[in-house]
């Protein structure tokens, strides 16, 4: 608060512990900034609209650092899922692990972090299938692990979306390295991703190497943000499928703690 009534500011980046996002991107709206916050966007469903909420009316930007959505292959396979090249969504399948055994400080205390890895890396899975496909989850059923940690550390997340599909969204943090693999599975086809040591590695359209036209370029949150300001807003969207991955998490955990399948919040 202080450096923003101390300096003449355009915008703000926030990258602070998970459960202090939601207070620092509020004041920083209040105060006419546009926001580029580090995922998640919030730990809770419900400040997570009130964020977009603030932030159209308002009329600024307000970013979530989600890589995976700037890079190419993912931008290609959202716009192929939006033309009907797959058919209908009947299913997806995702996962990513990581080893979170060298893991310290805040991201290990719930107070701070909200959860463990399924809320911290495990939110890049979430968000990227949730952004590329559009489904729109409604129930959640969930398994964790701690693996004697004070947060999550494994975590299987069964999900039933809107239109049929049905779906997994899982993490393993006790896992040598990163893989990631997301298979979306449609009535006429399937996209296949796979990323080891944080580098995609295939992806694949119907079992063929995916062919990105030159049209559809690379970029970062940062860039994006940055150009998005420059350029009055064009390109921008408001993060609408955030308020989804912050629903899922919180039935994930909810499912967990009460034993049993929840639907997901409708604020």
């Amino acid at each position: 608060r202080k450096m923003i009534r101390a300096h003449d500011l355009d915008a703000i980046m926030i990258s602070s512990p998970h459960s202090m996002h939601y207070e620092q991107a509020k004041y920083a709206l209040g105060q006419g900034l546009h926001v580029l916050v580090e995922k998640p966007l919030t730990i809770s469903s419900k400040h997570t609209r009130s964020l977009i909420r603030q932030a159209d009316k308002k009329g600024k930007i307000l970013l979530v650092s989600y890589q995976r959505n700037f890079m190419a292959p993912h931008l290609y396979a959202r716009e192929l899922i939006q033309q009907g090249v797959i058919g209908e969504i009947r299913g997806v399948v995702s996962y990513v692990t990581q080893n979170w055994g060298g893991v310290k400080g805040w991201r290990l205390v719930p107070e701070l972090s909200g959860g463990g890895m399924f809320l911290d890396t495990g939110s890049h899975l979430v968000a990227s299938t949730l952004w590329i496909t559009g489904l729109e989850p409604l129930e959640v059923s969930a398994f964790l692990d701690n693996v004697d940690k004070d947060v999550d550390i494994n975590m299987v997340v069964n999900v039933r979306f809107k239109g049929g599909a049905y779906g997994t969204l899982n993490t393993f943090g006790n896992a040598k390295v990163h893989d990631e693999r997301i298979a979306i599975h449609g009535s006429e086809g399937c996209i296949v991703f796979h990323l080891h040591q944080w580098a995609v590695k295939s992806v694949l359209v119907n079992d063929e190497p995916m062919q990105i036209p030159k049209r559809i370029q690379e970029n970062t949150p940062d860039a994006a943000f940055f150009r998005m300001i420059r350029n009055g807003g064009k390109g921008y969207e408001l993060p609408h499928f955030a308020l989804a991955v912050a629903q899922v998490s919180e039935a994930a955990y909810k499912s967990v703690e009460q034993g049993k399948p929840v639907k997901v919040a409708r604020i």
